[in-house]
């Protein structure tokens, strides 16, 4: 008779829990598939398959807010409405279209679909601003070197000089180009030949560019050129161009699926991350600080 009762036991744990409506899908597996998401109309949703057992879990989220352009944590009460989860077995291969098409494609057919409408999502979004000038973004920290309200992280003309950067840092960034030898690097000194005159006033054409002001050729810029100091004053910024990328972390807790009369409980999943969710280019022109 221990033996019989023994083995109904191991049955209840491997296959249904003991309790009616509960039961334990054994399939639930998606620590190694991507996570993959796709955005609608007011609505965000994320979803891994899993081909191998044609099963997949799917959020909705329900937002008409940008969640992926700035950084912060965000929590959403799944209401079974507008907020959800899914739960799906198939009776053949499903594809990211199933998730993402319009109008959802009619094959193949859910063999199995449980909703959770308890339970709370949370997705952290972490957004990177990156100038791409050369100097790595760890020296750059909660600097603004010439006070334009642009983070030297994010600004393209760290010393706003109208010259770019990673244009005056020279061949070799760990020993950046210092043209006038004042033990400061030509990318965040606001007059590189030390001759008096900012870099940026040394623009005679004034199109914002000191580069192609040349009173001698053999020297080069009259702003590299300490025996011109011609000066013409030019208190506006070059448009600055930057890269921004976002990568988003998404956790399911608490959530309770439902069937009919069962139920599959998980406290928690971890869909997962998406590197570069958002990886695309921006440009701001900032204003001359007043003195």
């Amino acid at each position: 008779m221990s033996k019989k009762i023994l083995v109904w036991v191991l049955l209840c744990i491997g296959v249904v829990s003991c309790d009616d409506g509960d039961i334990i899908v054994t399939n639930f597996n998606f620590d190694d598939v991507d996570l993959q998401q796709c955005i609608g109309v007011g609505s965000y949703v994320f979803f891994k398959i899993n081909s191998e057992n044609q099963e997949s879990i799917s959020l909705r989220i329900a937002s008409t807010a940008d969640l992926y352009r700035t950084s912060g944590t965000n929590a959403f009460t799944l209401d079974g409405s507008s907020t959800f989860a899914n739960y799906r077995t198939y009776d053949g291969e499903i594809t990211s279209d199933y998730f993402c098409s319009s109008i959802p494609p009619t094959s193949p057919a859910v063999a199995t679909n449980f909703l959770a409408s308890e339970g709370t999502a949370v997705l952290e979004t972490v957004v990177v601003l990156d100038d791409l000038d050369g100097v790595p973004l760890e020296d750059e920290v909660d600097l603004d070197t010439d006070e334009d309200g642009i983070p030297d992280s994010y600004d393209f003309d760290d010393d706003g000089d109208n010259v770019p950067t990673i244009d005056e840092l020279g061949p070799d960034p760990e020993n950046p180009r210092d043209s006038d030898d004042d033990d400061i690097p030509d990318y965040l000194d606001p007059d590189d030949d030390n001759d008096g005159v900012l870099t940026r006033y040394e623009d005679t054409n004034e199109d914002l560019d000191p580069t192609n002001d040349v009173t001698n050729p053999e020297v080069g810029p009259d702003y590299l050129n300490a025996a011109v100091t011609t000066e013409t004053v030019v208190d506006l910024f070059r448009v600055h161009n930057y890269n921004l990328s976002s990568s988003i972390n998404l956790v399911l807790h608490n959530a309770v699926f439902v069937s009919g009369e069962n139920q599959l409980v998980r406290e928690t999943i971890n869909f997962g991350m998406i590197e570069n969710v958002v990886n695309e280019p921006k440009s701001e022109t900032p204003e001359v600080p007043e003195d």
